[in-house]
């Protein structure tokens, strides 16, 4: 079953007043979501900056939405981060599918020496000798 993956902006950070402009979003919080659709899942939290360049329209707060919050998340990050955070989660994902081979505790393959024999008590020298 391929696996969908879902961005989600979780938390929006930035400054009631900047530049002439209100509620103005700096950085977004994000969550990419990995599911397989058989119960297999994984997530990666992160943040990235949001556009402060002038020559980007500027954009309500009122008027954002998760795709346009996720849209630049992902244009900052760039498509070799979206890749690896991707590829990353499907691995994840793959692993509970196909958990891969747990290590064991070995014997070891030469005979183990025997313990040495007990070292009896020493006489007790401050007791009184009849």
């Amino acid at each position: 079953m391929p696996i969908t993956y879902t961005w989600t902006a979780t938390s929006l950070i930035g400054y009631p007043v900047f530049d002439g402009e209100t509620d103005v979003v700096t950085r977004a919080c994000y969550t990419v979501l990995a599911d397989d659709g058989e119960g297999h899942t994984a997530d990666y939290s992160n943040f990235a900056y949001t556009p402060l360049d002038p020559s980007v329209p500027f954009i309500p707060y009122a008027d954002l939405t998760n795709e346009i919050i996720i849209g630049w998340v992902q244009y900052n990050i760039g498509p070799d981060l979206i890749a690896s955070i991707q590829g990353s989660l499907a691995i994840q994902v793959e692993r509970q599918v196909t958990p891969p081979p747990q290590p064991e505790v070995l014997p070891l393959p030469w005979p183990t020496p025997e313990p040495p024999e007990p070292v009896p008590p020493a006489p007790d020298l401050s007791a009184p000798v009849n």
